[in-house]
This record gives C-alpha cells, sequence and structure tokens, in this order.
C-alpha cells in the first residue's frame, strides 16, 4: 500500500504534521509506504488553460513542472492533501495542485446525476485524504470548505475523508457529496447611487483572450452607456502586480470579479490575490463575483457561490451579488450573431451594476433556471454520445494536433 502526503502549505509550518501523518499512517498499516512531498517541493506554476493535457499531450500538463509529484499521485493509493487556509478558503497554492489535477481525466463528457463531468483516464484514482486548518475560521466557512472538498473527491471519481487533528492525536472522517450551502448574504443586497472609480478583475489564466475578458468588454459597453467612466481592467494573471492591488484595493468603490470555474471553485491565481487582500471595515467599498463556465448547469458554481458572500463579510466590504452562467465556452468560436443574445445580456449586467449598485437579479433569476440539466436534454446528449457526436469537438483538436491516437494515453502509471 502506498500513501503520498502533499503538503500545500506556504512554509515549513505544516512539516511536523507530515510527519505526524507519516507516523499515524505506518503505525495503523505497518506494510505501507509512505511518501512526504514538503512545502517547497509543491510550489508549482498555475494552470494556463491551454487544454494541451486534453489535445496535445494527452494525460500530461504542457507546464511539465510536477510530473514526479501527479506520478506519485496516481500510483498511491491514498493521498493525504495538507492546506493552510486563507481568507475562509483553502490556500492559492492548494488550489493550483487541484486544478492541475485535471489532467488525470478525459475531455470527454458523461452525465452523471444531472450534471456533466470528465471520463475517467484511469480505472481507479486514490483516496482523497483532505486536512484544512480551521484556526480563525468561522463555522459557516468550515463548513462551506468541508462542503467543497467532498465535492472534488466527487468530481474527481474518488473517495474524499477528512484528516482530523483532536487531542494531540490523528482520525479519520468521511466526507460526504451534500448539497452546498445556500446564498448567506443574497437578502442583504441593497441597490444604491453609485460613484467612484470601477475596478474590474479577469480572473481568467488566459489573460487577454479568455472569454471572461470577451465578457468583461461587453460589460463595460453596458456600464459606459449608464454613464460609468473610471473603469479599469486589471487581468489577475499578471501576479507580479498582486500586491500593489491588494494594498490599494479599498481606494477603488466598486470591485467586480469575473473568472472562470476550475474544478468548483476560482483558479488558483484568483485565490492567491484574494488571500493577499486585508480587512476594509467599509461598507463604501463593494464587491459582485460573475462566475462563468464551459458545462451548461449552474449547480457546478454553486459550491463556492456561499465562500463569496463570507469573503466580502470576512473582509468587512459590502456585498453587490453573485452571478453564475453556465455554458460560456465555445462564444470564441461563435458567430457575433450567435452571441448576440448574451452579449446583450452582459450589457444589461453593466448597465445595472451602474446604475443600481447590484447584479442583475432577473439575469441571476434567469441563468438559474437551469440548475442541473433536464431529463430530456441528458436522454438527448446519451443518443448523441452513441454516435460519438459530443467527442467531435476534442477528437477534431486531437487530430489536428497529431495526438488522437494518444487520447487514452496514462502517461503517468507505473
Amino acid at each position: 500500500m502506498k500513501i503520498t502526503v502533499f503538503d500545500l502549505g506556504k512554509d515549513a509550518g505544516n512539516e511536523p504534521l507530515a510527519q505526524a501523518v507519516k507516523n499515524y499512517y505506518i503505525e495503523t498499516n505497518p506494510k505501507a509506504e509512505v511518501v512526504i512531498h514538503n512545502y517547497s517541493e509543491t510550489e508549482i506554476k498555475d494552470c494556463r488553460g491551454c487544454w494541451s493535457c486534453w489535445w496535445k499531450t494527452p494525460g500530461q500538463c504542457a507546464l511539465r513542472d510536477a510530473d514526479n509529484l501527479y506520478r506519485d499521485y496516481m500510483n498511491s493509493d491514498e493521498v493525504v492533501l495538507l492546506f493552510n487556509t486563507e481568507n475562509g478558503f483553502i490556500n492559492g497554492k492548494g488550489k493550483t495542485f487541484l486544478d492541475r489535477a485535471i489532467q488525470h481525466y478525459m475531455p470527454y463528457i458523461h452525465i452523471r446525476n444531472g450534471e456533466c463531468g470528465h471520463l475517467k483516464r484511469y480505472d481507479k484514482y486514490p483516496v482523497m485524504n483532505f486536512y484544512f486548518e480551521k484556526n480563525g475560521l468561522s463555522a459557516e466557512e468550515a463548513a462551506v470548505i468541508r462542503c467543497y472538498l467532498a465535492r472534488t473527491a466527487y468530481h474527481f471519481s474518488s473517495t474524499g475523508k477528512e484528516l482530523v487533528v483532536e487531542n494531540e492525536g490523528l482520525r479519520v472522517a468521511d466526507l460526504e457529496d451534500t448539497k452546498p450551502m445556500d446564498e448567506v448574504l443574497s437578502n442583504e443586497v441593497a441597490e444604491r447611487k453609485t460613484n467612484g472609480k470601477w475596478v474590474i478583475y479577469n480572473g481568467s489564466p488566459r489573460g487577454t483572450h479568455s472569454n471572461s475578458r470577451l465578457m468583461i468588454e461587453q460589460i463595460i459597453t453596458g456600464m459606459r452607456a449608464q454613464g460609468a467612466e473610471d473603469i479599469e481592467v486589471r487581468d489577475l494573471i499578471d501576479t507580479k502586480e498582486h500586491k500593489t492591488w491588494a494594498e490599494t484595493f479599498s481606494s477603488s468603490e466598486n470591485n467586480l470579479f469575473v473568472f472562470p470555474l476550475y474544478v468548483h471553485a476560482m483558479p488558483g491565481l484568483v485565490m492567491k490575490f484574494f488571500e493577499q487582500l486585508k480587512p476594509v471595515n467599509n461598507k463604501k467599498v463593494h464587491m459582485a463575483f460573475l462566475v462563468q463556465s464551459g458545462f451548461p448547469e449552474t449547480s457546478q458554481s454553486y459550491y463556492l457561490r456561499p465562500y463569496l458572500e463570507l469573503l466580502t463579510k470576512r473582509l468587512g466590504t459590502a456585498f453587490d451579488g453573485t452571478i453564475i452562467r453556465g455554458n460560456v465556452e465555445g462564444i470564441q468560436q461563435q458567430t457575433e450573431k450567435q452571441n448576440k443574445k448574451f452579449f446583450d445580456e452582459l450589457k444589461q449586467i453593466g448597465e445595472t451594476y451602474a446604475s443600481k449598485g447590484i447584479m442583475d437579479v432577473t439575469l441571476k433569476k434567469e441563468y438559474e433556471k437551469m440548475a442541473y440539466l433536464p431529463k430530456a436534454a441528458q436522454v438527448i446528449f446519451s443518443i448523441l454520445s452513441v454516435f460519438g457526436v459530443t467527442n467531435g469537438y476534442w477528437n477534431s483538436n486531437l487530430k489536428k494536433n497529431g495526438a488522437y491516437e494518444k487520447r487514452y494515453a496514462r502517461p503517468y502509471m507505473e
């Protein structure tokens, strides 16, 4: 039996815990091989959203800076992931590790419980044991993290467990995939007279070439139609600016974050910015969010939604609402006519935010009508998948990149 421990903290603080985890597993299973990757070994680059691991080098990230980590991951019976928490969620470094694990799955889609998911690349995956520090967390924040980690294990076709430290000892508890928490601050959103500077943060790892940036351009058009003038866009892929932006965050009255969904939450680079934000304790500083994903159903983003609200509560800012929009991925391949309705809606979001200071409630309700795929859509998808129609986009790109014959590759299998 092989167990690999990944210390995903930001410094040596978790080293004693990692050793205690190793001792725990050796005591409970003397024949176990326990491998530890310390915090310095687990410092990896953020996912770029390039999809090379799906259609250029199937099963293997183009960055190639973590092959040894993910090889141990895939050849373990169990893995232990040790997370620090920052501003009420797992730290950005840990989130990046989870983002990069998407390479272990196929681009092809299947339907499970009314939701889209990626097909397994490997026959089996390790049990995922999670530890996250709870010092300074509210009960709501801890519940959101626990729910998120259970969902991550489900998403990765694995079994999720929580490693709990108590009475100077360790125990393992089951993590059940449950429905996400409801919105917790939505009733506090109130219309207001807007003024001051507008800062829109683009959280896509694809930067200026992303769907998020394209959406932001439409939102800005709507905002300008309502007289908003002082608007700045900040691309969070420019990580060297994070420190300065975080230090001056409270100088902008209106802050909108637009980013894609990565493994049921924000991309790692977005969390790395969130964790640098300090409490503002000024309700004249506002935060709003627009989360977009390629999957058509909005349920995939519900595990993140309560955290975004709790972040504003922790920072002491005003919360202007969250909009979740699915089925976004293909907009750059569509014609102007095909995108017109969606782009008009984005302009409406901009107009509403500039004029009323809130995310558009009507569009929010419209988008979330399809939390899960309707039965009819599931049946149609199943029929199309039998004939390979649902794989056409991926297969055409695999062939274009000369990787079609390797589409089922398992590069980390020993």
